[in-house]
């Protein structure tokens, strides 16, 4: 089966959020130059080198609709951990607004870890989920850190997929359990449907594997069936004299196993 398209366009909340980052000329290469230095030789913890990391990052915004100053900031988050006085030389190269969101977007990343560690205890997974779910909203007053983190975490779940290694399991969980609810909330469908498959892959490998082997024999067929549905329903719309484009999609791995198991 298939489940409804995007509805609107999250261009509009991303504008909205981002509007305190003034537009300038080069922004996006005159940061990534800035950062290059500090962050082309260095690794995060997952082993993806943080260049590579940063360029992700602000694609995934791009994808998302954020400006050349929102991809920009991306590059500016990782630099932060290499400057003595961060808000300061951010600001005086970029401005205030940069310099604020840069810094910001690091102490949630700080915290986020520290909460990581201190709930690595068995039996904590709900409340460390719970732990970063609450951070989370006290930082969402500001969404352009909501959306850098969410950009960051989908690219890290990608590159574990990629090179084919586990991340720890509570990066996945938090993923699955607190970002993207997180995305749906905010409406950024594609990174929550995105995501909740890469954690779950993660999580329960045979599960997953099971499903995607299911759903691969059957793919063509359930392609075929949702193509007839979409002209069906186009053609009976036109004859009600309702002009409209109806799309469909096959619905995605976790979302078939959750309402399996509900």
């Amino acid at each position: 089966g298939g489940e409804a398209a995007e509805a609107a366009p999250v261009t509009e909340l991303v504008a909205a959020a981002e509007h305190p980052l003034p537009r300038q000329a080069d922004t996006l290469a005159r940061a990534r130059a800035f950062a290059e230095p500090l962050i082309s030789g260095e690794t995060l913890d997952t082993g993806e080198n943080t260049l590579a990391h940063a360029d992700a990052v602000a694609a995934i915004l791009k994808q998302m609709g954020g400006s050349e100053a929102m991809q920009a900031a991306s590059y500016l988050v990782y630099a932060c951990t290499h400057l003595n006085r961060p808000q300061e030389v951010i600001a005086k190269a970029f401005g205030e607004s940069y310099a604020a969101l840069a810094v910001e977007t690091t102490k949630l990343v700080a915290v986020q870890r520290q909460t990581r560690d201190v709930d690595a205890a068995p039996n904590s997974a709900r409340a460390q989920a719970e732990t970063v779910r609450k951070m989370l909203l006290a930082f969402s007053r500001d969404l352009r850190v909501v959306m850098l983190r969410l950009a960051s975490r989908l690219q890290t779940l990608r590159w574990h997929a990629a090179s084919r290694t586990s991340p720890p399991t509570e990066v996945a969980r938090e993923a699955l359990e607190v970002f993207a609810p997180l995305a749906n909330r905010l409406g950024i469908w594609q990174i929550k449907w995105e995501m909740e498959d890469l954690a779950f892959r993660f999580l329960e490998p045979d599960t997953y594997k099971q499903v995607a082997r299911l759903l691969d024999e059957k793919r063509a067929e359930r392609e075929l069936y949702v193509a007839q549905l979409r002209e069906q329903l186009e053609h009976d719309l036109r004859a009600q004299g309702v002009h409209a484009e109806v799309h469909g999609r096959p619905k995605h791995i976790y979302s078939i196993v959750k309402k399996m198991r509900g």
